[in-house]
């Protein structure tokens, strides 16, 4: 992957070398045009903290349980997005304002057999089975408004630009069982990531007020992070045809706060004292907040833009 993203930005920057050689007659922006690209930043592939999606040739357990199993908060960066779509309206032939939106996410509903105990209750032998089901909801946005100013009269020219950044990102699980949790049945049986056997599991299995045993039902949460920050880029911008054009730019994000909410999970469990199914909440980790400033949040971002005019 890394010889291939290499292998693109070469190619990005030999075209814009011959056209600032070769190319003579070039589009220039002028007041009111305005343009539609999309971005794409290779350095978020190997940087992002919370994964949004499942990788490609993934087991969809294995992600579910990832994120089941990791209760705690969890930051992300404030990185380029991955891949946005860019908007741009143009002052003047030196100056436009930018508007950029990047999603990320992906909603997996997981599910797996597991034995029918009120089956297994009437007949030892019986092959009944029935479903568990855990659907993940994970995504980021990721809006950025600001301005971009050009300098330079020939095809390839110098750009710059500043913008102020909100992400949001996050997400939670929801759970669904075959085996009602009753009296006769306090301990039902489940998938392997709500078993018995998971240690550090989602399960509660902390003797309490009459509950000895107690699993996630409506919604085991995350939380969502907000940040809020500044990012810059400089770079290049290159005509390569008519209205159309190729950048590429250095960006980082010089200082971001981000917000965590607390996080939680509801559980359902047998209450021994009062002979019934009882749900409560439980608090799994309290709001954090953190400053991220420096340049660690550094990436080399790819755009290809098209060019629309009054006079097109």
């Amino acid at each position: 992957m890394k010889k291939i993203l290499l292998t693109v930005t070469l190619v990005v920057l030999a075209m814009m070398v011959v056209a600032q050689t070769q190319l003579k007659d070039y589009y220039i922006p002028k007041k009111g045009d305005w343009a539609v690209g999309i971005t794409f930043n290779p350095a978020t592939l190997y940087s992002q903290r919370l994964s949004m999606q499942p990788d490609a040739g993934d087991f969809a357990g294995d992600y579910v349980a990832g994120l089941a199993l990791n209760p705690k908060q969890m930051f992300i960066l404030s990185q380029d997005p991955l891949a946005a779509i860019r908007f741009k309206y143009h002052l003047n032939e030196c100056a436009a304002f930018r508007t950029t939106l990047g999603i990320n996410g992906s909603l997996v509903n997981y599910r797996e057999y597991v034995r029918d105990d009120y089956a297994f209750a009437l007949d030892p032998n019986t092959q009944n089975k029935v479903i568990d089901m855990a659907t993940s909801s994970y995504n980021s946005v990721t809006l950025m408004l600001g301005s971009e100013w050009k300098k330079g009269n020939k095809a390839v020219k110098f750009v710059f630009g500043v913008d102020f950044m909100y992400t949001i990102a996050g997400g939670m699980l929801n759970y669904e069982y075959g085996n009602k949790l009753t009296e006769l049945n306090p301990v039902p049986s489940t998938m392997p990531m709500m078993g018995l056997e998971i240690v550090g599991g989602v399960n509660d299995f902390e003797a309490q007020n009459g509950l000895s045993y107690a699993r996630p039902i409506k919604s085991y949460h995350h939380g969502y992070i907000h940040g809020i920050g500044l990012a810059c880029d400089l770079g290049l911008e290159c005509f390569v045809a008519e209205r159309l054009s190729l950048g590429i730019a250095l960006n980082f994000t010089p200082i971001m706060l981000a917000i965590q909410p607390q996080t939680w999970t509801v559980y359902e469990g047998f209450n021994t004292n009062s002979g019934a199914v009882v749900n409560y909440n439980s608090l799994i980790s309290p709001g954090s907040n953190a400053l991220l400033y420096g340049t660690e949040n550094v990436g080399c971002r790819i755009s290809l833009q098209y060019y629309f005019g009054k006079d097109e």
